[in-house]
């Protein structure tokens, strides 16, 4: 029975080469099937990241109010996160940090939690099951959480954002856009609240924030030493009236057993000491309500020592390579963060046409020229991204080396250029494999499959899989030619029909071996790469490499003759 398939393969390929036009057929079929194979690319059937979501055990919450916000609000915005979170039965505990960030961790390390510090600011480190013991992903838990989260506990203008472990390098935020220029910080932030904007409008982009300040006030309380000397109030007195007023004045300490240090104990006014809003007049109104004592006895207001003086807020200011840059970033909502990064570029040429000179400063920034005033704007695209494309431009230029020193090798081995070529084109084909298989996967997979760094190192892999495939069909081929002396195309056939077997064998254990890492959640990529590219290229071992390697072999039968 095995003779027999042996035999009906052996016809089928001496068929083959006998025929012009089954040749001419099965070169445009292979074309077909590659040109069809990397149009899913671009039609996004198949969809290409960095590296997918990372199932986790923990992930975090930053929580970010306006500067001038105070503990008890960002504690209430905390408090109302929390009582959601803990109705989640997969949820085991959370820890919440007031005005610092959580201890460092990875994802920490460049979003800079170690340095946040103030009133308006927390985060929050979430602790789940670990994966063995529930059903849902980390990646699907925040999906789902996220719309509840933030419709329901967005008090006082919070904006909470969701923190994944990442599971490729560290970047601010899945996709993040440099703002440079403009003629004042002002001119910039607004600049940059016009790309929030357009990143708002993307679907699946999510947590958007500029890192810039808002335009604020600040007011200075000046004393007028004369009337405080005219009405016999001291200076002392007044300053420490003020201090228990709104910040509190420590009267003493007590000891802990449970405290390292000693704790203080403050005297100030209840709630009655909170404005009733940021104005320079509620300032004026509060202090007409507190009043000192003086020497006689007599209470007299605050307000008759105390001006108030507003001025603007200077803003935070943050540079890059010695240039003055407001960061807009963004999470990406179970997607790869290319797509909604090139709509929103897309988006931003259409929709600041009318406004600005829109010119392409590289590959993929984008520089803006106001049109009335002739200020420039330059938008620099980074984050994921550009550790994605950094990224697939090493791997292909690591592909483009391998193809390029095989392709020597086997030009030194056989001393024949057209061999050489055909070994490499068989091996390139792989890729068809890589992407039906990505495609295969994500049909049946709850999750997108996305095609990612690891799935182009298992292509490159491939490479010297596929070259083994071919060296054994051609050198059995020549062996026959020189020893039993067939003809080119019988020697093709005949070696092909009898390597099947053993590239077959060679194919399964690959197969079998690499289907251990296809569901795993970073390297299933590698593991389906090399089983898609694996099964394909024996395919190609098959049927295009025979005729592929034809004329040279012809060549060589000539040239004994």
């Amino acid at each position: 029975m095995s003779a027999h398939k042996t035999n009906l393969l052996e016809k089928l390929i001496h068929s083959l080469l006998e025929s012009s036009f089954k040749k001419m057929l099965v070169y445009l079929i292979t074309f077909l099937i590659f040109a069809g194979s990397v149009y899913m690319i671009p039609t996004e059937l198949v969809k290409a990241k960095m590296l997918p979501g990372k199932d986790s055990n923990t992930f975090s919450l930053y929580v970010d109010l306006p500067k001038d916000s105070s503990v008890a609000q960002i504690k209430e915005v905390t408090t109302c996160i929390s009582k959601l979170l803990m109705k989640e039965q997969d949820i085991l505990t959370s820890s919440v940090f007031l005005g610092e960030g959580q201890p460092l961790d990875f994802a920490g390390m460049v979003k800079g939690s170690a340095m946040k510090n103030g009133e308006n600011v927390a985060e929050m480190m979430i602790n789940i099951k670990t994966s063995e013991h529930r059903v849902e992903r980390s990646y699907n838990m925040i999906h789902r959480l996220r719309p509840i989260i933030q419709d329901n506990c967005s008090l006082y203008g919070a904006n909470i954002k969701f923190i994944e472990l990442p599971s490729g390098p560290p970047v601010l935020a899945s996709v993040v856009a440099e703002v440079y220029g403009g003629n004042s910080f002002e001119n910039r932030k607004a600049f940059a609240e016009k790309i929030a904007d357009v990143f708002k409008a993307q679907p699946t982009l999510v947590d958007i924030d500029v890192l810039a300040d808002k335009k604020r006030n600040k007011y200075r309380l000046v004393l007028d030493n004369n009337r405080l000397l005219e009405s016999g109030v001291g200076i002392e007195q007044l300053k420490k009236m003020m201090y228990m007023a709104f910040e509190g004045h420590q009267i003493g300490t007590i000891n802990s057993d449970n405290a390292e240090n000693q704790i203080g104990i403050f005297v100030r006014l209840d709630d009655t000491r909170i404005l009733n809003d940021d104005s320079k007049k509620a300032i004026e109104a509060k202090l007409k309500t507190l009043k000192v004592v003086n020497e006689m006895g007599i209470k007299i207001p605050m307000s008759r020592f105390i001006s108030v003086k507003q001025s603007a807020q200077s803003p935070s200011l943050t540079s890059k390579n010695l240039q003055s840059v407001i960061n807009v970033i963004a999470e990406t909502d179970m997607e790869s963060q290319i797509y909604p990064l090139l709509d929103s570029r897309t988006q931003m040429k259409k929709d600041f046409a009318d406004q600005y000179e829109v010119t392409n400063a590289d590959m993929l920034n984008l520089a803006f020229k106001d049109k009335t005033t002739g200020e420039l704007f330059e938008v620099k695209f980074d984050g994921e991204l550009k550790v994605t494309i950094d990224t697939f431009i090493d791997l292909g230029i690591a592909f483009i080396g391998a193809l390029v020193l095989i392709y020597f090798l086997m030009v030194i081995y056989y001393k024949r250029f057209a061999i050489a070529g055909a070994i490499l084109v068989a091996s390139f084909l792989s890729i068809v494999g890589v992407i039906v298989g990505h495609y295969v996967m994500d049909l049946y997979t709850a999750d997108t499959f996305y095609l990612t760094a690891t799935s182009l190192i298992g292509f490159i892999g491939l490479i010297g899989i596929n070259s083994r495939n071919s060296l054994l069909i051609i050198d059995f081929a020549v062996q026959l030619m020189n020893e039993k002396g067939l003809d080119a195309n019988r020697a093709i056939a005949v070696a092909t029909a009898t390597r099947a077997k053993p590239i077959l064998l060679t194919v399964l254990a690959i197969v079998f071996a690499s289907s251990l890492l296809a569901s795993d959640a970073v390297f299933g990529g590698l593991g389906v790469a090399l089983i898609g590219g694996t099964l394909f290229a024996y395919l190609v071992s098959l049927f295009f490499v025979p005729l592929a390697i034809q004329n040279a072999l012809k060549k060589i039968e000539l040239e004994k003759e």
